[in-house]
């Protein structure tokens, strides 16, 4: 059986519009050709299906502004802060706390992204990265998030709040070597 597909498969694709011969041999075996045998019988073949697309239409997306294109193109699946892990601790780190985002899919022309410290928006960091650091923050615990804005600063996606703790060495602490004595 699989003989015989294959070799009509190898016909019909050879021979579309010549005449295909039909027989059965002594032993039952069922043979197709291009050559009239003894008892063979016409095959009327019927052309194959074919389908013809349609030519595209000019897309609105083609012709909409770039920004605009940007709003509607992407939805993102995710966005997750995971730096500073939730709970972490900083010490000594002169008041600058790294923040790392995944974000998937990368970040589309026309957005932005905006970290909160505090439920504050942090301004003077770059707004195409997912990667910064935090300078001047003060000791003490804080929140941080991040969210993806549109060009008209409306939010697509938030991420989580992160809470971390920025310790500094205090002079009283008592694991501080000692300082040397100067003459």
């Amino acid at each position: 059986m699989r003989t015989l597909l294959i070799a009509l498969g190898i016909l019909l694709a050879t021979a579309a519009s010549a005449t295909t011969y039909k027989w059965v041999d002594r032993n039952g075996v069922t043979h197709y050709s291009d050559r009239p045998q003894p008892g063979a019988e016409i095959v009327e073949l019927r052309p194959a299906q074919t389908f013809d697309a349609p030519t595209p239409a000019t897309s609105s997306a083609r012709t909409a502004p770039r920004n605009q294109q940007a709003n509607n193109a992407v939805t993102y699946a995710k966005l997750d802060l995971w730096k500073p892990s939730n709970d972490e601790v900083f010490q000594n780190t002169a008041n600058t706390v790294p923040v790392r985002l995944r974000l998937e899919p990368d970040l589309q022309a026309g957005h932005a992204v905006w970290l909160y410290l505090d439920g504050k928006r942090v301004d003077g960091q770059p707004t195409t990265a997912v990667s910064f650091d935090l300078t001047e923050v003060p000791r003490g615990t804080h929140t941080v998030n991040a969210v993806v804005v549109d060009v008209t600063g409306k939010p697509l996606i938030k991420s989580q709040s992160v809470t971390f703790h920025l310790r500094q060495v205090s002079t009283l602490a008592p694991n501080r070597a000692p300082r040397p004595v100067r003459p």
